[in-house]
Parts: C-alpha cells; sequence; structure tokens
C-alpha cells in the first residue's frame, strides 16, 4: 500500500511541517499522501469511522472521550504549550467578576470544562475566585486571532507557537493561559492516531510513514530556511513576517523520533476521568498504546 488519507485536526498550519516533509519524500518515491482538512473539528473522527482517512491528526486530549470506534495511538509528532488565549484587558475584567466571550473550535462539556479549570487555576494564582456563570464558551472555528480581533475575549484550544505568536506578530495585548500555570496536565500536541481494527496494509503504511517523519524531522529542525520554504511552497502563500515568526518558534516543538507513549498521556487520562473523585478504570487507555 503506498496511498495514505490523514484527516487534519483543523486548517493547514506549520504544526503540520514534519507531515509536509514527510509527504515531499514519500511522493517522490510513488507515494499518495492526501491531508484532508476538516469543516469541523471531529471531521476526521467521522472519516476514519466511515473508512474515506486511514489516520488523523489530532490533540491527545480526543483519546480519552468515548467512541464506537475503538482507537490507537501511533505516535506524538509535535508538543508544545497551550490552553487559553487572552485579551489582557479581558483578564483584568475576568478578576473584576464581569463575564467573559471565549472562541472555541469546538464546544462540548469536556473541553469547556477544561477552559473553565484553566481560567480557575489562573484566578486563584490571582487571589481571585471564578464563578463559572461567567465564562461563555462559544463554538466559532478555527481561526482564533482572528476571533480575538472580531471581538472576542479570549481563544480556547490555542498553540503557544501559532497563537501566541501570531498575536504578538499583530501587536494584539494577549496572554497565554495555560495548562501549566492552572496545575493541570498538558495535552497541546498532535497525535497521529488510527483505527485500532486497520488492515495490515493500512498499518503498514502508518509505519512507513512514522519511519519518514523519523528520518526527516532532524534535517527540518536543523535549516529554519529551508522549513519557512516548504511551508510556503505546500500553503501556496506569499512569505510574510507572521508566517516566519510562527515557523520558526515551532520547530524546536517537533519531536524525533515520533512518540508513541502512554506515559505521555495518562496525566491527563487520570486527571480527566478522575475529576469527579472516581477509581480510574486505564483499561482502555492502555489499550490504545498496546
Amino acid at each position: 500500500m503506498t496511498q495514505l488519507r490523514i484527516a487534519l485536526e483543523w486548517f493547514l498550519n506549520p504544526d503540520h511541517l514534519p507531515l509536509l516533509a514527510a509527504r515531499e519524500h514519500l511522493q517522490a518515491k510513488g507515494w499518495t499522501i492526501d491531508l484532508v482538512v476538516p469543516d469541523d473539528h471531529y471531521d476526521g473522527f467521522a472519516a476514519l469511522a466511515d473508512g474515506a482517512v486511514d489516520l488523523v491528526v489530532n490533540e491527545p486530549l480526543h483519546l480519552v472521550e468515548q467512541r464506537d470506534l475503538p482507537l490507537t495511538s501511533h505516535g506524538c509528532f509535535f508538543a508544545t504549550d497551550g490552553g487559553v488565549l487572552m485579551h489582557r484587558a479581558a483578564l483584568q475584567r475576568l478578576i473584576g467578576g464581569a463575564p467573559v466571550r471565549i472562541a472555541s473550535p469546538v464546544s462540548n462539556p469536556t473541553t469547556d470544562g477544561l477552559c473553565i479549570d484553566i481560567l480557575r487555576g489562573w484566578m486563584a494564582g490571582h487571589g481571585a475566585a471564578l464563578d463559572s456563570d461567567q465564562v461563555v464558551i462559544e463554538a466559532a472555528g478555527f481561526s482564533h486571532v482572528d476571533n480575538l480581533a472580531d471581538g472576542f475575549d479570549g481563544a480556547w484550544l490555542a498553540f503557544a507557537n501559532v497563537e501566541g505568536v501570531s498575536a504578538q506578530v499583530r501587536g494584539m495585548d494577549t496572554q497565554m493561559l495555560t495548562t501549566a500555570e492552572a496545575g493541570i496536565p498538558n495535552f497541546s500536541a498532535l497525535e497521529l492516531i488510527g483505527a485500532r481494527g486497520a488492515s495490515a496494509q493500512v498499518r503498514g503504511a502508518i509505519a512507513a510513514l512514522v519511519a519518514t517523519l523519523d528520518a526527516v524531522t532532524p534535517s527540518l529542525c536543523a535549516d529554519p530556511a529551508a522549513a519557512r520554504a516548504l511551508w510556503y511552497r505546500a500553503s501556496g502563500t506569499a512569505p510574510d513576517a507572521e508566517a516566519d515568526a510562527i515557523v520558526d518558534a515551532s520547530l524546536p516543538r517537533f519531536l524525533a523520533p515520533v512518540r508513541r507513549s502512554a506515559d505521555m498521556w495518562r496525566p491527563m487520562w487520570r486527571y480527566l476521568h478522575g475529576r469527579g473523585g472516581d477509581v480510574v478504570d486505564e483499561t482502555g487507555f492502555e489499550a490504545m498504546f498496546a
């Protein structure tokens, strides 16, 4: 099998540079690598269940969600700092008890709860208490920094190397509230996620992709100029200072070799499943990495 259909978590961006480098390398050998851009954040998982794609790229946070399709991890190729990107003025209003509007690519109890936990942790560090009624989270697509410019007070599920850099280059007075600052295990990363019941052919093709990522990522990270050229070639966009800064900030975040490890995400699993005080059954979690 020399074809792979890979669903991205959102629009093509410099987080995907290792995939772009691997795609060029494999296509030169006759492979077909399709990167599928979604309309909605969960499109990739629906496509994986339907057999329309072979692999999903998404945050490890979504490994903990209940799905009919059993999933397996093929490894993490990118890890960064992330959380809620806020206008500083909005943070001051929040401390004063005012409500804030947070844009998110998806709104559901799991992700909304994490956003509120991060805000609550940051508030506690500033001697204030958060009333959950102060926070309104709205599904508003993937363009975090545009959403901030259009009037939202904050953007959730933001990455420091992309949205944090973009806001800074655009001259916005923002602050990234990270999971680490709130005492929450990190999950700002990208995993290669497949169906546990995939055929041997598909698994073999994914293994070849992972091996290629391991081979191309070190040279990608060692040559920022070449990485920027790859980004403009793949995206079809004109060079500009914002994209240059995002690429440069992203390169130190790429992992080689790709890391397939339950230990990376066990703290996140325990945090999310143990918030109600229940004993956490890790059988399903371990199966994703077996």
